[in-house]
Parts: C-alpha cells; structure tokens; sequence
C-alpha cells in the first residue's frame, strides 16, 4: 500500500508565502510530510519556514531543479508532490489523488486540474488552457471517478507540443523518478516540463478531473519573458532528443523536429531584438546540436554579415509585399 507523501517546496525569498503554502499542505486531508529547501534566500525564508515545525533544508542558490534534487535527497516518502513556494493545495484533492495511486499500481504519477491566475482577475481550469481545447482525447479511459488511465502515445504527442502538466498538482512514485532521472539542474523554468515529458515517455499516467493545486500568474512570469522561455524549452527538447530509448521512432522524429524549431526560435528571438552576435551564436548552436536546417543557416549567414547591411535587408523585407 501506498501510504508515505512527502512534499518537496522549493523557496528562495518567499517570507511572504511559504507560510501559507505549508499550511495548505497540512490541510490537504492526507498526512504529508514536509521538506523545505531554502535555495539561498537573503530574507527571512528560513525562519519563517522553520516556524511551521516542518524540516527546513539549506543550500546555496542553485536554482528551482537543484532545491527539488535536495528535497528528493531529504524525503522518506514513497509519493513525492513538488509545489512551488507561492502556490497552494486546494482541500479535498490530495487524498483522491493519494487513493488513486493505491487502486492502480500500474500508475507511476497521478497529475490533477489545476485552478490558474490570481486574485485579481480570478481562476480559471488550467487543461484547456495548455491544451488548446484538445485536452479532452487523453480522457477516454475513465477507471474511477473524475479519474482517467491517460493513453501514452496520445499524451507524449501533446507534451512535445506544449507542457500539459502543472507540476504541482502531481503526484509521482519514488520508483519512477528512482528509475527515470530526477530534474536537470542546468534548466532553470524548463525543469518541470523537461521531467514531465521524460515522465510521459517512459512511465504510466493518470488523471485527476479535480483541482489539487491554485497556480498563481505573476506578471514576471516564465510565460512573460520570451527569450528566457526559448531558451529553457529549446534545452529541454535538447535533453529529449538525447533519450531515444524512451520514444519510438516516429515520437523521437517528432522530439528532433520540435528541438529544431525550438532552437531556431530562440535564436529568432535575438536576431528581432537587433542582437545579431547572440543570434549568430544561437542558430550556430542549433545547427550543431539540432542538425542542419537550411532556414537556422540562412539566418546564421545573415547575421554574419556587418550589422548595417542586415539592418537594410530588414527593412526591405519588411516592404516586401
């Protein structure tokens, strides 16, 4: 049976709202254990997080990926949730989720609906968003209520599109991390996704049509910082394609082209800004890394040329009709 739920929150300068954040957890309806990972705050994380009584583990600044690496390294528990320190659990979900673990062994990680946005303008169900309105193909297998056995190949197909999981409205077998990886520390936002779509691959899924996690949108988002967000999803593709073992041939097809598209765009990102040296860099790392794609060599060579020339090559392309 599984019992044991640790779950792992991450913190760097969240005196704020890691309070709140513990205490959602504690009254999520299961018994959880707690682990704290300050990522090298510089305000009073720690001691307000030491003052909810759960443990409290520090490290240097490291990044999102490295404090969940350290929180796996402290868990006792055979169920690790990972929720972001200024987020929270809904009440109620956690145990249906716990449950569902226990009814179906075959299942590696449960993830759930999860409410997104903020106060202000309100919350809303995060799966049609991520989804595109397409998120209703992965429920065809219902095995229990609100519960869905999610249909492998279908799910990978819409990960490589686009991260269908909220990590903190998931629940996920010490097994399956134990078997598949943990987080890649170099990402840094692209982390979750990375693991998620490495998890949808190589393990067994299920479902939750019930909100386990509030999702706050902050206007500093991920999602708000472009170059950023290229950056870490073109990465996160890049560690995909070097896991051929977990797709089949026409999946991993698929990985390669997205993991082209991907770097192209984040070297596009540079070139519309007017920065033609990270651009340069950029399309000659996806020609590298990605294989040759005549479109990312057509604008490396561009951006090779003196700065005034492709300034005029811009302009005359922005007439053309």
């Amino acid at each position: 049976m599984t019992d044991a739920l640790t779950v792992v929150i991450p913190a760097y300068n969240r005196e704020r709202t890691v309070a709140a954040t513990v205490a959602s957890v504690r009254a999520c309806g299961v018994p959880a254990e707690v682990v704290v990972v300050d990522d090298g705050s510089k305000d009073r994380t720690v001691e307000v997080a030491r003052g909810t009584g759960v443990t409290v583990v520090s490290q240097a600044n490291g990044g999102p990926a490295a404090a969940r690496n350290t929180g796996v390294a402290h868990a006792s528990g055979d169920v690790l949730a990972f929720l972001d320190s200024d987020d929270v659990w809904l009440p109620g979900t956690a145990a249906a989720a716990l449950q569902a673990l226990r009814d179906h062994p075959d299942l590696d990680a449960v993830f759930c609906e999860t409410h997104f946005g903020n106060a202000a303008d309100g919350y809303r169900p995060l799966s049609p968003i991520t989804a595109g309105g397409c998120f209703g193909e992965l429920l065809t297998d219902p095995i229990g209520p609100d519960l869905y056995r999610l249909d492998r190949g279908r799910f990978v197909r819409l990960m490589l599109d686009r991260n269908q999981v909220f990590l903190g409205s998931t629940l996920i077998r010490r097994a399956a991390l134990d078997r598949l990886g943990l987080f890649d520390p170099r990402l840094f936002g692209g982390e979750d996704y990375e693991l998620c779509l490495r998890l949808a691959a190589g393990a067994k899924w299920g479902f939750l049509a019930r909100p386990l996690a509030q999702y706050e949108k902050h206007p500093g988002g991920l999602s708000a910082d472009p170059d950023r967000m290229a950056r870490e999803f073109a990465l996160a593709l890049r560690d995909a394609a070097a896991r051929p073992d977990l797709f089949t041939p026409a999946e991993y097809a698929l990985v390669k082209r997205r993991h082209r598209e991907l770097s192209f765009y984040h070297g596009y990102v540079a070139y519309q800004r007017g920065d033609l040296g990270a651009a340069r860099g950029r399309f000659a790392a996806a020609l590298r890394h990605g294989g040759f794609s005549p479109k990312a060599a057509a604008y490396w060579l561009v951006c090779c040329l003196p700065g005034g020339v492709v300034r005029s090559l811009r302009r005359l392309k922005g007439a053309a009709p």
